[in-house]
């Protein structure tokens, strides 16, 4: 008798150990629906959300051991309920950007970014129910395109650059702007009308390139002005150096005439004809042209001073045999001093600029994946059963931010390539253009 007393003891205790986990593991639960998420600018002009959600709740029967339907509740503080909603920069929600507690059906954050994308969720924070509950994905809201494009190409510019390294996106932006610097001053110093004597005074005429012609052209006649002008009293000049069977009554005296008498000739035809035509376009070259206004004064010119080089040796040689020659060398060294100074320092420097930019976007892509793969190492070391989910946002993530200099480095130096290229080639295309005019002048001896 006393043995089954016992037992039965036992078999009461045991019963009475195992209610509290019954009645824990039977209870009432809750689900955390989100509704709705309402989208706005706030104050700031930055983006405002305003989170509602819905509440339902399955009650258990203990005496039937049932669940009932679930039923909406619409005041959960009656019940004591208190809500957590978060907002989050990836669906993992393990970079939380802000979170609220309330006890009730809805919260409002503010001070988001409109070009971010956000994931929200409601979890209850107390009492502990067993519970479930929703998350929604906020990408930025279907208006969002229209405020971006209200905020200009700028804001969304400085929102791309400010995910790159600070001191990678100062170090290419200040090599930008010395690259800006440089094309504004050799863009300047290589307008045509700086390098020929323009037809035209007006800054426009000057700036744009239009009438290429107008500009830089002897023989047409739409050419230019004070280039025709030079080159018609030059090429009379260079007519007379020649002694030929126009120059004597008759062709019987051309071919019995002497080696003194043709130097007679020269000589006179050289004071008559020669000098006098040297003198003119010598005169035209430092004053310029009567009736035509120039913007600077006429040695001002690249142009100018080139043919006034040739036309002072020209002029000291007279019409010896080997004039031409040495008028063609003191035009060449006058022409390679001013290809010098027309390319300065700049041409080179856009060359540098260009090159220098994506190397640096390089060295910084370097340096961020590095720090990337460093911080996933030691994510790992700290805790060795970190999940996937967590990893792979933090390499993807660090590899965007290290392409951005990259990206920024090849933006800034192609162009600055390209343009270094184009003044080089503008360069060689003015040097040409000279040899082409002092050639044609020149022959004509």
């Amino acid at each position: 008798m006393h043995g089954k007393l016992t037992l039965l003891a036992l078999v009461v205790l045991s019963a009475m150990a195992l209610m509290p986990v019954h009645a824990q593991e039977y209870m009432d639960s809750i689900w955390v629906h989100i509704s709705s998420a309402d989208e706005s600018k706030d104050e700031a002009g930055n983006l405002q959300v305003t989170l509602g959600w819905e509440v339902y709740i399955k009650r258990y029967n203990p005496r039937r051991k049932t669940y009932s339907d679930w039923e909406k509740v619409m005041s959960p503080s009656d019940l004591g309920l208190t809500f957590r909603a978060e907002v989050s920069t990836d669906s993992t929600f393990t970079t939380i950007a802000d979170k609220k507690e309330t006890n009730e059906l809805s919260v409002i954050f503010t001070g988001l970014n409109f070009g971010q994308h956000y994931w929200w969720r409601v979890v209850l924070a107390s009492p502990p129910y067993p519970s479930k509950w929703d998350f929604a994905e906020g990408v930025v809201f279907k208006h969002a395109a229209v405020v971006t494009k209200k905020r200009g190409i700028f804001a969304a510019y400085w929102n791309f650059i400010k995910r790159g390294g600070k001191a990678f996106m100062i170090a290419q932006h200040a090599l930008l702007l010395f690259g800006i610097i440089t094309w504004i001053l050799i863009w300047r110093r290589l307008w045509l009308a700086n390098i020929f004597p323009p037809n035209k005074p007006s800054l426009l005429y000057r700036i744009l390139p239009v009438d290429r012609v107008g500009k830089t052209e002897v023989e047409s006649e739409r050419g230019n002005i004070f280039l025709r002008e030079v080159a018609k009293y030059w090429s009379k000049a260079m007519e007379s150096m020649s002694v030929g069977p126009e120059d004597f009554p008759t062709k019987e005296d051309f071919l019995k005439a002497d080696e003194k008498v043709e130097e007679e000739i020269a000589k006179r035809k050289w004071l008559e004809i020669g000098l006098p035509n040297v003198e003119k376009a010598i005169e035209i070259c430092k004053n310029g042209v009567p009736g035509i206004k120039l913007p600077k004064k006429p040695l001002d010119y690249p142009t100018v001073r080139v043919f006034l080089a040739a036309l002072e040796n020209h002029r000291a040689n007279r019409n010896n045999f080997y004039a031409s020659q040495e008028m063609d060398r003191a035009a060449d060294n006058t022409v390679l001093k001013e290809v010098d100074q027309l390319k300065g320092w700049e041409v080179t420097a856009l060359w540098a600029v260009g090159s220098i930019e994506p190397m640096l976007g390089l060295f910084g892509t370097v340096v961020g994946i590095r720090q990337a793969f460093g911080k996933i190492e030691e994510t790992v070391r700290t805790n060795p059963n970190v999940q996937l989910n967590i990893i792979v946002p933090q390499l993807a993530g660090g590899i965007h931010v290290a392409l951005i200099t990259t990206i920024v480095g090849l933006m800034f130096g192609i162009p600055m390539m390209l343009l270094h290229y184009y003044y080089r080639g503008k360069v060689d295309w003015i040097f040409g253009k000279w040899e082409e005019i002092m050639t044609n002048i020149l022959n004509q001896a």
